[in-house]
């Protein structure tokens, strides 16, 4: 058994696909398996997956004949791993060489269920390496782990708890397919340690599928996504500051879509409906909305902090 598993979707990323293998190939923790899924990529990327795999025989590759979307590339990849651990890399992004062992040694020493690095923001541009408020969210864990609902790429989990309980990513979805495994999976384990000089790079790849431009697909999979996380919150018993966490994060991910200027009227009636929708189903509606406007008021204080941190950088 390998100590961690490393899944790597890959979709027509040839130009950024060098510099993540060599990232995971190279990693300090040596003893792990790659799992490299090719979704039936129309550039070079299965041929940089082969040259690799021919160099290495930790590298497991698994082409797809039809496109099938990240959801399905990962979940293939939970099915067939055989780690201690789980993690997962987009064949876009990058991660520091000791990332894995950081995290791993971490995992072995206090026995935790899952063990979060720290996201950067990776400019192509100008080769910097910077940190976002917005993505930052390792502070607000430290106050709940509920607040680990995004940037599951940044953490490792114990594979018999991915495997017990049935985590895995949404099917069929363009958008919101990725904070449902996060979500899920923090219901279910118990100890989460943060290692913050464990760094993973989340590269701007205006190419991407998650980040071109908006269309229908994306706000009826927002929406649909929505919709599945509060019909899991509603159907287990978790407590009521852990169940509004969650709630606002959907929340605010919805209200984000309809403040929107590019997009038309039909996906911001979608939108909306979701709102109206999940706000129906909540189980703690007016306590909620005390909760929602708190949470405004200190993401306030947070923004005003962040603009003076980044002055004084300056």
């Amino acid at each position: 058994m390998s100590k961690v598993s490393v899944i790597i979707p890959v979709y027509n990323t040839e130009d950024y696909l060098r510099k993540c293998l060599d990232s995971v190939c190279n990693q300090t923790l040596s003893d792990i398996e790659i799992i490299c899924i090719n979704d039936c990529s129309t550039d070079s990327s299965l041929e940089i997956l082969k040259e690799y795999s021919s160099k290495d025989n930790r590298i497991k590759l698994i082409n797809f004949d039809e496109n099938k979307g990240a959801a399905v590339a990962r979940n293939t990849g939970i099915d067939i791993a055989q780690g201690e651990y789980i993690g997962f890399v987009d064949s876009d992004d990058f991660i520091d060489l000791d990332f894995y062992e950081k995290l791993y040694n971490k995992a072995v020493e206090t026995d935790a269920d899952a063990v979060k690095g720290k996201l950067f923001l990776y400019d192509l541009k100008t080769g910097k390496k910077y940190l976002e408020d917005w993505i930052d969210i390792n502070d607000k864990i430290t106050r709940h782990k509920a607040y680990f609902y995004f940037t599951f790429t940044t953490a490792i989990y114990k594979r018999n708890i991915i495997i017990d309980n049935n985590v895995h990513f949404l099917d069929n979805l363009k958008h919101f397919e990725d904070p449902y495994f996060t979500i899920k999976a923090n219901l279910y384990y118990k100890k989460l340690i943060l290692v913050n000089d464990a760094h993973y790079y989340y590269t701007n790849n205006p190419s991407s599928t998650s980040r071109k431009n908006i269309s229908m697909d994306h706000i009826q999979s927002m929406v649909i996504g929505a919709k599945k996380v509060i019909e899991l919150l509603n159907n287990i018993d978790i407590n009521e500051i852990h169940y509004k966490i969650i709630f606002n994060f959907v929340f605010e991910q919805l209200l984000s879509w309809c403040n929107r200027l590019n997009i038309n009227d039909e996906m911001t009636k979608i939108a909306a409906e979701g709102i109206y929708y999940i706000y129906d189903k909540c189980k703690y509606p007016k306590g909620f909305i005390n909760y929602h406007f708190m949470q405004k008021k200190e993401d306030a204080k947070q923004q005003i902090m962040s603009k003076l941190r980044n002055k004084l950088r300056e």
